[in-house]
């Protein structure tokens, strides 16, 4: 079997990430693949002429219907698309979906928002994301000692434990905190500023939040930001809004000691895996799509979500708060939970494991 996974070019990084690491699996099955980032149609159309698959997958968001079902099933390729949702439901393709039959989604948050939106239930399959241990991985010692080196800053600060000084946080095994996205606001940075403005100013902790640099995202920063300092915790917050390589990425996630990330809107929570493949505790939220990924009081936490909330899902600060206190101050917690979390993820999440469903609801069904 050969196989052509399809991944949109403008929206290369997140879902090349998804689309590569399920192409490592099929590598371990023994199953030729390739992954192909299409700026259009057009450009599809020669790839599938040119390659003559006999399976394609589209990954990416419900939008590309034309690109992941339209194009190749007009010239005769048997395709499947694998679809992420991050509003509440979808506007358009709904009838065209349907009629097509057959559609895979990494999460049942994501399946509820699609039967909300009119698809049939019975047509989709979820089949959530794999994530590369060859690339997420516990870092040893030696090899993130130049890490933290180079991510210090040597300004003393007298006024607070933190001086940013990350080898000596390290040392002194100083709690990290941290949280990644494309957006922080939206996987829930302010909400964890919230809580952790709640907690004894006595007991020792960091905040590292990183974003991609844009204009919308650097306006949300200064709310952080501001935010950070109305709840008198600025001395521990850092904002890092920048462009990175997989690997910076990694070393990021091995520094931390958890990973809190309650997102308001997420179609899956690919980080949530990743840094439990880091061996790290992570925090998601109740009824959200990371609450999939994540294993309540053994892998990390879901804090419950703040129903008084009307503009938008967010979590309960104090139930937020008490899930950051028992990780930040109880070491045994977070070692008995590392321990699970790197387990679980590589038994439920590794490429293989993914591939292989692919492969069984492609001979299953006979698209």
């Amino acid at each position: 079997m050969k196989i052509l996974l399809t991944v949109p070019a403008y929206l290369a990084y997140s879902y090349v990430n998804q689309a590569e690491a399920l192409a490592k699996g099929f590598t371990l099955l023994n199953i030729q693949n390739e992954v192909f980032k299409a700026n259009n149609c057009s450009e599809l159309s020669s790839k599938l002429q040119d390659y003559k698959p006999d399976f394609v997958i589209g990954v990416g968001n419900w939008t590309e219907f034309d690109l992941f079902v339209k194009t190749p099933k007009s010239l005769g390729f048997p395709c499947l698309p694998w679809i992420v949702l991050d509003e509440d439901r979808i506007d358009k393709f709904i009838s065209e979906y349907n009629d097509f039959g057959l559609i895979t989604t990494p999460s049942h948050h994501c399946q509820e928002k699609l039967v909300k939106s009119g698809i049939q239930e019975n047509i989709i399959h979820v089949i959530q994301e794999a994530v590369d241990p060859d690339l997420w991985f516990p870092m040893e010692e030696k090899d993130l000692q130049p890490f933290l080196e180079y991510s210090t800053i040597p300004i003393a600060n007298n006024r607070s434990l933190n001086q940013w000084n990350l080898v000596k946080i390290h040392q002194e095994q100083i709690p990290v905190v941290y949280t990644t996205g494309g957006d922080a606001t939206k996987k829930g940075a302010q909400e964890v500023i919230q809580a952790l403005g709640k907690l004894d100013p006595k007991i020792p902790w960091i905040y590292i939040i990183k974003s991609w640099p844009g204009s919308v995202v650097f306006k949300r920063s200064i709310e952080e930001l501001d935010l950070a300092q109305k709840v008198g915790i600025i001395n521990r917050v850092r904002y890092i809004s920048a462009e990175y390589s997989q690997v910076y990425m990694r070393a990021l996630m091995n520094i931390c000691n958890i990973y809190a990330a309650p997102s308001r809107i997420e179609g899956f929570g690919l980080p949530h895996v990743e840094a439990q493949m880091c061996a790290k505790p992570v925090i998601s939220l109740a009824t959200t799509a990371t609450q999939e990924t994540v294993v309540h009081g053994q892998t990390g936490f879901h804090a419950k979500r703040d129903f008084t909330e009307t503009n938008f899902v967010k979590a309960d600060i104090n139930d937020l708060s008490q899930c950051l206190h028992s990780l930040i101050t109880d070491t045994n917690l977070r070692c008995q939970m590392s321990q699970n979390a790197i387990k679980h993820a590589h038994t439920n999440f590794s490429p293989k494991v993914i591939a292989q469903k692919f492969l069984d609801l492609i001979t299953q069904t006979n698209v």
